[in-house]
């Protein structure tokens, strides 16, 4: 497992990405400076702005040339941040006072975060030199010459978008304006357009800013706040010509107008919509010839007379050229164009990029082809940015709720909005209730989707309408071939029908295509097919459900995933199959995968059903009680008396008698209540003695379970030893294999026919030793670490999640901080990516912000924290009070500090690791090493080289 989730964003370093990022606030954080020195141009009468020369910023004033070194800090500002910076500054100051450059020298250095204490002490110094001064945002203002820096990117924003709204452009939005010349100053310090070449001279500045204003005062504003799309594509980055396309709603023109802010070059943006094809290219010209041709400056020579539309983008796509300028021209609605029309004016300006956006219609198909481009779409929202909205707008919403909102819309964020205005509406508020009836197209107020894909589906020739709506039965993506062969005895369609309504599905959007030939109708789409396909009676539908599961139902046993093990689950139910329910709800496995409320209502509505056989009866009552045990609901008891019932009303056997004794005796372990627990360990040996093998280790684990919760650790540990040492026989695998090797390699080391219930009991078994080992304060990280590894092995998510969590915990409370961030960003993280298991989104997250903040990242902490806000109205009040302690927790690590961190005692791990290997040893412990009490000025044993009392005495 070499990957982490850092924030939703795929790392294989997260130390690299912590670095990048500091390197790109700095960036930005210097950009908004130079952006603010711009708009204070006149009012402070510079005569040029330059960036990223000899410094930062160079400000040139009449006989004076101020040279700005900008920081970004986290921590107060140190005298090693700014030492190279006076070094140059030395340089600097020899090269005025030579003479090689004109005007007196002044020094400044802008920083969002004031000196620390040495460095306050260095100036006020009083050979702290005269022309070098130091600003920060509460230093004294009466000194500033320059614009004020801010504390945060965010508040330097604002201060830039205060100064850009006493600019007379009251038509275009502040911060618009902002962005737009944050981009190009970030433009500028690259050296890339000669017309900037570094430098702005004050007296160009308002028309620099006539020019702004008018590129994007065409552009529709972007919705404020505007959230972003999951991957969203770079409007400067890529091919010439971009093909970007979606349906109403999917938000591109919301997306160009936000990206077009941020993007340093020139964009000019046409809606084609109502534009005849044959005047396109002069509608092109036009408009380019008009922004950057000012009259007298060759718009003349361009404009001749007679010349057609095409002559002229020739011509001001050479002169652009030649000046060294990029352009960028935005057509929007582009479908409702003929090809032909478009293809002439794109070769025509073969100097310009083009961005083209459209609807999955028209001629777009046409227009793949003949450019030899590959369309891109806008992938729709985040869970985060579904809660985020749905907060906005008062409405609860958990993890779950939200991730099905996004299945059940494709994340559009016009369709997500529409459906959160109807929840708040019609729902009170509940996004959970109005989920649930989207789903069954049980909603009683059409929603955008239904109006605006129901007409697309309403243009399909029938035979392709009819293949879309049973492909909206199938939520998992299934192989080509796997498809057709639904398709075919669900609908009868021949070959060639088959794959014309492919064919056509794939160019009107409504098709999605992933690797491996694996395809899936568009989430979006799925809603408005089965509302139409549940018009054709139940009957019929029950007919396509059953076709469907047959198929998935092979298609999993060649190729396992979860999304189709989801989808089998809930065909099975939906066509009355419980049989095929109650033998999955019995294997432990099966409540691991998060699929349990797909099938608990099937259980719950077959385990009342006297029509029922028994046998399958006390199975979903089997599975219910586990369920509810695991989640520690009263509600085991009650179905435990059902089982008990069950068994001698048909006089049932060991077996069964077995399952519900197990689960009642841990139901009253965890109780406390010991004399009972007991007496059934007592009833129950003599039956299992008559079983197999693998029922008496599983009885034996359970009896440990009993033995921990009732307080006795040790007899848990002795009981469970012997029982890792026969899992370990069965699957023929030592502790030594384990160590240094992960899943995919013990995969290959595992004995030929290695039953996966045996993986799954010998990682259970290692989470009860590491458990028994902390209620005997013993320190166990690898017992868990080599459980995580099972867990893995054994596809067992929900406790590799559980567990991963307490191992965190561990290192925490062993102030090995680093430890548990590298447990989080290299295990948990990115099987919580892989896996999607929303029950843990919320806990993992926020563990993982309350681990940031042991290691002093607290605005990165504190960043997590408020992602997670948006959801905490939708969680039940215990979670909303643990997400409330966790945010206290870090605003108090943030105000005192953690604990010193731990480092091991040379030679510790390898210890441990002996000590796990052969656990028949005498257990020696780190507190136990020494029994000789440390002098506080003695070198502490950890090996820091520090002294005992400036180290690991600290915390006595």
């Amino acid at each position: 497992m070499t990957q982490t989730r850092q924030r939703g964003v795929n790392v294989l370093d997260p130390a690299q990405l912590v670095r990048i990022e500091a390197v790109h606030r700095g960036y930005l954080f210097q950009h908004l400076y130079t952006v603010q020195c711009l708009l204070s141009a006149v009012a402070l009468s510079m005569e040029s702005v330059v960036v990223e020369s000899d410094q930062d910023v160079e400000v040139q004033f009449d006989g004076r040339r101020v040279y700005v070194q900008v920081k970004h800090r986290k921590e107060p500002l140190a005298w090693d941040d700014i030492e190279g910076a006076l070094t140059h500054f030395g340089e600097l100051r020899a090269v005025h006072k030579s003479g090689q450059r004109a005007g007196d020298p002044a020094f400044l250095i802008v920083s969002n975060a004031a000196p620390n204490g040495p460095l306050a002490a260095r100036l006020a110094a009083a050979d702290w030199p005269g022309d070098v001064r130091i600003d920060w945002p509460s230093a004294d203002p009466e000194k500033r010459s320059l614009p004020a820096p801010q504390s945060s990117l965010i508040e330097a924003v604002e201060a830039a978008c205060k100064m850009a709204g006493d600019l007379p452009f009251s038509t275009l939005a502040p911060q618009t304006l902002v962005w737009k010349l944050a981009g190009l100053v970030s433009l500028a310090a690259t050296g890339e357009d000669a017309n900037l070449d570094h430098s702005f001279r004050a007296g160009d500045l308002p028309n620099l800013f006539e020019q702004l204003v008018m590129q994007l005062q065409d552009l529709p504003l972007p919705p404020t706040p505007y959230r972003v799309q999951e991957h969203e594509p770079n409007l400067i980055a890529g091919e010439r010509v971009r093909l970007i396309v979606g349906y109403s709603g999917a938000g591109k023109t919301s997306w160009l107008a936000q990206s077009a802010q941020h993007a340093p070059g020139t964009l000019i943006y046409l809606d084609v919509a109502d534009t005849p094809g044959a005047a396109l290219a002069n509608a092109v010209a036009r408009e380019v010839a008009g922004r950057l041709f000012q009259a007298g400056g060759g718009l003349g020579q361009i404009l001749l007379p007679g010349a057609s539309g095409r002559e002229i983008l020739q011509l001001l796509s050479r002169r652009l050229a030649e000046r060294g300028k990029v352009v960028t021209v935005a057509l929007d609605n582009v479908h409702q164009l003929p090809a032909d029309d478009l293809m002439g004016v794109i070769q025509s300006g073969s100097d310009m990029r083009f961005v083209l956006l459209g609807r999955p219609e028209g001629e777009v198909s046409t227009l793949e082809a003949i450019l030899g481009v590959t369309r891109e779409a806008l992938l729709g929202w985040a869970p985060d940015t579904v809660a985020a909205a749905a907060h906005d707008q008062g409405c609860q919403s958990d993890a779950a709720t939200c991730q099905r909102l996004i299945d059940l819309t494709g994340g559009l964020p016009l369709f997500v909005l529409n459906a959160i205005s109807v929840a708040e509406s019609d729902y009170d508020g509940s996004l959970k209730q109005l989920c649930a009836d989207l789903a069954q197209s049980a909603h009683t107020r059409e929603v955008a989707q239904d109006l605006i894909l129901g007409r697309v589906f309403d243009r399909l020739p029938k035979v392709v309408a009819d293949v879309a709506e049973l492909l909206s039965l199938c939520e998992a993506p299934l192989r080509r071939t796997e498809i057709q062969s639904y398709i075919s005895v669900a609908g009868g369609f021949n070959q060639a029908n088959f794959d014309r309504a492919l064919r056509q599905l794939v160019s009107q959007g409504l098709l999605q295509v992933f690797g491996d030939d694996r395809i899936k109708l568009h989430d979006a789409a799925r809603a408005v097919g089965k509302g139409r396909l549940l018009l054709r009676g139940d009957e019929s539908v029950k007919a396509f459900r059953e076709s469907l599961r047959t198929v998935v139902q092979k298609s999993l046993l060649e190729s396992w995933h979860p999304a189709k093990l989801s989808l089998f689950l809930r065909l099975s139910g939906e066509v009355g199959r419980l049989d095929v329910l109650v033998e999955m709800a019995t294997d432990e496995l099966f409540h691991e995968m998060g699929v349990w409320p797909e099938v608990e209502a099937y259980l719950e509505h077959g385990a009342q059903d006297e029509a029922v056989p028994p046998d399958q009866r006390i199975k979903a009552l089997d599975g219910l009680a586990f369920a509810d045990l695991k989640s520690g609901s009263d509600r085991a008891a009650l179905w435990l008396d059902q089982m008990e019932a069950l068994i001698s009303a048909h006089n049932l056997g060991a077996e069964e008698q077995l399952r519900v004794g197990m689960k009642r005796m841990n139901l009253l372990a965890g109780k406390g209540d010991r004399r009972g627990a007991m007496r059934l360990v007592t009833e129950l040996t003599p039956a299992v003695n008559d079983l197999s093998s693998g029922h008496q280790r599983v009885f034996w684990y359970n009896v440990a379970c009993a033995q921990l919760a009732l307080g006795d650790p040790e007899s848990a540990e002795k009981r469970v030893q012997s029982l890792i040492q026969d899992y370990y026989k069965l699957i023929g695998l030592t502790p030594e294999m384990v160590m240094g090797n992960n899943a995919p390699e013990l995969q290959r080391m595992l004995k030929d026919g290695a039953d996966i219930d045996d993986i799954k009991h010998l990682a259970d078994s290692l989470d009860v030793l590491a458990k028994a080992l902390d209620a005997q304060n013993q320190f166990s990280p690898l017992a868990r670490v080599h459980a995580l590894k099972f867990y893995d092995l054994a596809h067992a998510p929900d406790s590799l999640f559980r567990v991963g969590q307490d191992l965190v915990d561990q290192f925490v409370r062993n102030r090995d901080f680093d430890g548990a961030l590298n447990m989080m960003e290299t295990i948990v993280l990115p099987q919580l990516r892989q896996w999607k298991i929303a029950d843990y989104l919320i806990s993992v997250r926020s563990q993982y912000a309350v681990v940031l903040a042991y290691c002093e990242r607290y605005s990165d902490a504190e960043a997590e924290m408020e992602r997670l806000e948006p959801y905490k109205s939708g969680l039940p009040p215990r979670a909303q009070g643990e997400l409330e302690s966790q945010r206290e927790l870090i605003a108090r690590l943030r105000a005192f500090g953690p604990p010193p961190k731990w480092v091991p005692p040379p030679g510790l791990l390898e210890r441990l690791a002996d000590h796990f290997a052969k656990p028949d040893r005498v257990r020696q412990t780190p507190a136990r090493e020494s029994k000789r009490k440390i002098g506080r000025n003695e070198r502490c044993s950890c090996g820091s080289g520090k002294k005992f009392k400036h180290c690991h005495g600290r915390a006595n």
